[in-house]
């Protein structure tokens, strides 16, 4: 195999391999992200059901200043949506809009799984 093979063939299995892990992050990396297993039981339990209807781009959005308050909590998503950067804005718009009459201080996070 010449040299220019090798490295065509290095070259590509970067890219696919940065790809595959864009995709399995499934997030546009514009906003801040918070991992399903770092956020309070109540609201994994909202996601999980929200889950199968996000679709490969849906995307939601969350702020919690407490573990076990639900009053300092906000969870919302966006479903049914065609560009994976447009769902996570409305997501952590929504979000803020949200956590501002709860009074809650923590900056609004896309959830990944």
């Amino acid at each position: 195999m010449s040299s220019f093979n090798k490295k065509t063939s290095l070259l590509i299995a970067v890219i696919l391999s940065l790809c595959a892990s864009w995709a399995s992050a499934k997030t546009s990396g514009l906003y801040p992200v918070v991992k399903y297993r770092e956020i309070p039981a109540p609201l994994q339990e909202l996601f999980s059901k929200t889950e199968p209807d996000l679709g490969d781009v849906g995307s939601c959005a969350t702020a919690f200043d407490s573990l076990s308050d639900d009053d300092k909590m906000v969870f919302t998503c966006s479903l049914y949506i065609k560009i994976l950067a447009e769902g996570e804005r409305r997501a952590i718009q929504r979000c803020e809009e949200m956590k501002k009459p709860k009074g809650i201080k923590a900056a609004c996070h896309i959830i990944s799984k």
